[in-house]
């Protein structure tokens, strides 16, 4: 019986230590042409890259090499994978991230 709890330990482990493995990193580079709101923070006209992990419930905003926001979010399931990668936007209001090849999307709060 303590054999086999040890081997469940040792299952559950790898598991929990092989998971970062099946986290996929997406990025994608947006131009932003006028104001616009994604989440609580504003973007300025600019080029910027979207960088979300699929294990993470957020998206961060770099410009020039720098992080200058985290946005909090949930990832929705899309009806089939995305072709290309896009913004979904609402007046001046980013409401979802779509990355090509993905399943999901990302919708900040």
């Amino acid at each position: 019986m303590r054999t086999r709890t040890r081997y469940y330990i040792a299952v559950a482990a790898l598991l929990t230590a092989a998971m970062p493995l099946w986290a996929k990193v997406y990025t994608q580079p947006i131009t932003v042409s006028k104001a616009e709101t994604l989440g609580a923070t504003q973007l300025a006209p600019g080029n910027y890259q979207l960088t979300a992990d699929s294990t993470k419930m957020q998206l961060l905003v770099v410009q020039n090499g720098k992080t200058i926001a985290t946005v909090p979010g949930q990832w929705v399931k899309l009806p089939k994978k995305a072709q290309d990668s896009s913004t979904v936007t609402d007046s001046d209001k980013i409401t979802q991230v779509q990355f090509a090849g993905a399943d999901s999307a990302f919708q900040p709060q």
